[in-house]
């Protein structure tokens, strides 16, 4: 008979062979995915994730030398597919949409900082969810919330304005950046006055800590990801941990308030509100009751709003003051045209048309989403086997399509590719390429950013207000880190110098 010594020899080789397998022999061996062309693993544990934590965009790199279908190892030697046909991708984002989810892995943590909303809802419950927000998203309800934009980027100016005068010229640029794209959500997202610009607010210290002026990105990142393999690391008291669950309590407990606050409104009669929560509120009295959002859905969506509200903006327009201050020529350029148009920049208050119709500054923000692409990879994860080409991708692989890989494409944006030139936008031989299959800054088809609209109008407004008002320019000597899957912003942040613009 075995003992319990024997037993536990036996339950370790077993641990052991696992291992061995999964990690040795099934990536390297057996997987249908091996014959796809792509780098050799640099870690035992790691595979090639190191690069993508270090290196800037190494993916781009691996499709150049390794064609439009190839693979790379993530954490554990799991092969990963990096994708950036255009035929697969329609496939993914039009044709089977909803054969193609987020992989629940990475997302696991996700959902304690941006919520179970759109952004994470999958299937029959995304399709429902879509269908309800879309009228919020309109056309005209985005024109009425430029008066908005305008007012808070006007604070940001006084701002930046007064530390100028009082002779600071090299600002750091991410928490005023940050903090105004926050206040503009707020608002437009729930007609709350935020005010992060101009007092302490928690809500932006804790999205600071999670995104901005973050000591330790890669060990952030790295946490995350083996976090959805090894749940308990989260449970080790160490500062990048206590600062993930203390920025997830105020994320919920203040989405939760806004929640409150909203319905509160709502009992003393029909919200009037043109705020995305008043207008979801309203549209959801009006559904039968199998399509309506419960409570929870609509906290969510809060959550989601927050986030994806403010983050990806904030982090256009740094890297797009961060081109244009590299490249003064461009900056003028776009100055010239704004002085055309606003002469007198104490009267800047255009329309929603008034600044869609500016030229050059649509060349600027198109080049600034194609070469700093606001989400550079997609991750999915197929429901049931699928052939991308002649590759058999095995059900429950995890896919990335590479949008920034195909927004380099030479063959599709010619030599220059790497470079930040916009005036490639008003070169017909260059723009005739161009399809909403390979220019993708917010994806395509049903799973497309709702608020895309609202992101791209709030981002010309800022940048505009911005560029008239001010010369942009680097500082001697300062460095960052350019951008990785760690950080979508400069770490720690973007500083620059700052001058006046005079007249």
């Amino acid at each position: 008979m075995l003992n319990l010594s024997s037993l536990v020899g036996f339950l370790v080789l077993g641990v052991i062979g696992w291992v061995i397998y999964k990690i040795f022999i099934w990536p390297f061996y057996l997987s249908p995915l091996r014959k796809i062309p792509g780098p050799p693993s640099d870690n035992i544990l790691l595979g090639n994730f190191k690069s993508f934590l270090t290196d800037e965009e190494p993916h781009v790199k691996w499709v150049q030398q390794y064609g439009s279908i190839t693979k790379f190892y993530g954490i554990f030697n799991r092969p990963v597919i990096v994708v950036s046909d255009t035929k697969i991708i329609q496939d993914m984002t039009l044709n089977h949409v909803y054969d193609f989810i987020k992989p629940p892995r990475m997302w696991a943590e996700a959902v304690l900082i941006i919520g179970r909303g759109i952004v994470l809802a999958e299937g029959e419950e995304h399709k429902r969810q879509r269908k309800m927000m879309n009228p919020a998203f309109a056309h005209n309800n985005v024109k009425e919330m430029v008066p908005t934009f305008i007012r808070v980027a006007s604070t940001l100016i006084g701002l930046i304005e007064d530390k100028v005068s009082s002779g600071e010229s090299n600002i750091n640029l991410t928490p005023y950046i940050s903090k105004a794209t926050l206040d503009v959500i707020g608002l437009v997202g729930f007609n709350y006055e935020f005010n992060s610009l101009t007092s302490s607010n928690e809500l932006a210290d804790a999205y600071a800590s999670l995104f901005n002026n973050n000591s330790n990105p890669i060990l952030r990142l790295f946490i995350s990801v083996l976090a959805g393999y090894i749940p308990f690391i989260r449970k080790i008291p160490i500062d990048v941990n206590k600062k993930f669950r203390n920025a997830c309590t105020v994320i919920n407990r203040v989405s939760k308030k806004l929640m409150e606050e909203k319905h509160n409104e709502a009992k003393n009669g029909e919200l009037k509100g043109k705020d995305l929560l008043s207008l979801l509120i309203n549209i959801n009295k009006t559904l039968p009751d199998e399509e309506k959002m419960t409570d929870d859905e609509l906290q969510n969506q809060i959550m989601t709003f927050l986030i994806a509200g403010h983050e990806t903006t904030s982090a256009s327009t740094l890297w797009c003051l961060y081109l244009l201050a590299h490249q003064p020529h461009e900056q003028d350029l776009l100055r010239e045209e704004l002085v055309k148009a606003f002469p007198d920049k104490s009267k800047f208050n255009p329309t929603f048309d008034e600044i869609n119709s500016l030229e050059y500054l649509n060349c600027i923000v198109k080049e600034t989403l194609r070469t700093h692409s606001p989400a550079p990879i997609i991750s999915r994860t197929n429901v049931e086997d699928k052939f991308f080409g002649e590759y058999l991708i095995p059900k429950d692989s995890q896919i990335m399509m590479a949008l920034s890989a195909l927004h380099k494409s030479p063959e599709i944006w010619g030599p220059t590719a790497e470079e930040f030139d916009p005036k490639r936008w008003l070169d017909p031989s260059v723009t005739k390429n161009v399809t909403n299959l390979n220019y993708l800054p917010f994806l395509t088809g049903t799973r497309a950013c709702i608020g895309n609209k609202l992101a791209l109008t709030e981002f010309k407004i800022l940048l505009s207000m911005l560029i008239r008002n001010f010369v942009f320019q680097p500082i001697e000597g300062f460095e960052f880190k350019k951008k990785t899957l760690a950080n979508n912003k400069p770490v720690p942040y973007l500083g620059l110098a700052v001058s006046k613009v005079e007249g």
